[in-house]
């Protein structure tokens, strides 16, 4: 299995779909392959190592709703919170439930959507309270009535980033860090700050294609936040998904509410309202984790893409198994996408497509 995933790999890089790759693979807890292939940074020719520190995009999701739900075991908020509790002013806080925003059926328009704010303010710094006050000036904030529909909002995830630090009265990335990073020796892993020297840093590319490498636009890590601005390595994604999945981060209830498929008002599954694609098999949201089944094996994860970075980190418990991987390339057929796919089909002895 090593040998097939390690060819996988290679070919992915030679074919041009990344310029870097850091892949984990873990099965019944024990490592089956943890290496690093090809460039971390092109100017300077540097290999990606398995200490090699990567943007992981959205992977940061499930951070934010675990934090929310081990508050919520504290006492300190509920997810049947409506968003107005924390954030009065923003349009149409009071019909929105903090629940809601986690299972992307808020309706809260993904500001990520906007014509302008990744085009001329993504490079900008600004405060929490300053983006949400720039997120609710959107022309559009409201894409449908909560609870009616599915669609994904990186709105809804940075708010309840936002959440978190009101209720813990300090910064996201120190709540992270004193909550999960330390307590799991996670030492590759931060809310990310661009300004910031970090021993391992890989460079990010975007691309028009495989091969078609370009230095990845600027962004401000202020605004992705808690949808979306953390760094870590495969090795480091392992490590949390051990203790998520092995009931050494939440209570078993909590646990239970964050892999439990999202319901509409009206009862459904919202895995129903969520877009389809012919290649895809059909899935369900729960709280920051996607929910499907790969030819009969559960799988249970999120992927993650940011300016430059693509990350997949995918649990498959029935199977003991862990995958992650990490590329430092982002654009069409390049990214994690398809290697991702060829490497979870062999760890899982299932034949190539």
């Amino acid at each position: 299995m090593a040998a097939a995933i390690d060819r996988a790999a290679q070919a992915a890089i030679a074919a041009g779909e990344s310029p870097g790759l850091q892949v984990a693979v873990f099965k019944d807890g024990a490592p089956v392959l943890v290496k690093g292939y090809g460039s971390a940074n092109l100017e300077l020719n540097v290999p990606v190592t398995n200490n090699s520190v990567f943007r992981i995009g959205s992977v940061t999701k499930q951070f934010t709703a675990a934090a929310l739900l081990k508050l919520q075991e504290e006492g300190k908020l509920s997810t049947n919170d409506k968003l107005s509790k924390y954030y009065p002013a923003y349009p149409r806080a009071a019909d929105v439930t903090l629940a809601q925003m986690l299972h992307h059926t808020s309706g809260l328009h993904n500001y990520t959507d906007d014509e302008l704010i990744l085009k001329r303010e993504a490079a900008v710094k600004l405060t929490t309270d300053e983006w949400v006050e720039r997120f609710g000036r959107m022309p559009k904030t409201q894409d449908f009535e909560p609870g009616t529909r599915w669609h994904y909002s990186n709105t809804a995830y940075f708010l309840l980033g936002g959440v978190i630090e009101k209720v813990e009265g300090k910064p996201l990335a120190a709540v992270l860090a004193a909550r999960f990073f330390g307590p799991l020796g996670m030492k590759q892993t931060a809310l990310d700050d661009e300004q910031e020297i970090v021993p391992g840093r890989v460079a990010g590319y975007d691309a028009d294609g495989p091969g078609k490498f370009k230095n990845a636009g600027l962004i401000s890590m202020t605004i992705p936040g808690g949808a979306g601005a953390m760094r870590s390595s495969a090795t480091d994604l392992v490590k949390w998904n051990a203790a998520l999945f092995g009931g050494k981060v939440l209570k078993p209830a909590s646990f239970q509410a964050m892999i439990a498929p999202g319901r509409l008002n009206d009862g459904t599954l919202s895995g129903t309202a969520m877009p389809k694609s012919e290649d895809a098999p059909p899935s369900e949201y729960g709280y920051a984790l996607g929910i499907t089944k790969i030819e009969g094996h559960t799988r249970i994860g999120h992927g993650g893409g940011i300016f430059g970075f693509n990350t997949s980190l995918q649990e498959f418990p029935d199977d003991h198994l862990t995958i992650a991987i990490i590329a430092n390339g982002i654009g069409p057929k390049v990214g994690v996408g398809e290697v991702a796919k060829r490497i979870e089909r062999i760890a899982l002895g299932l034949p190539a497509k």
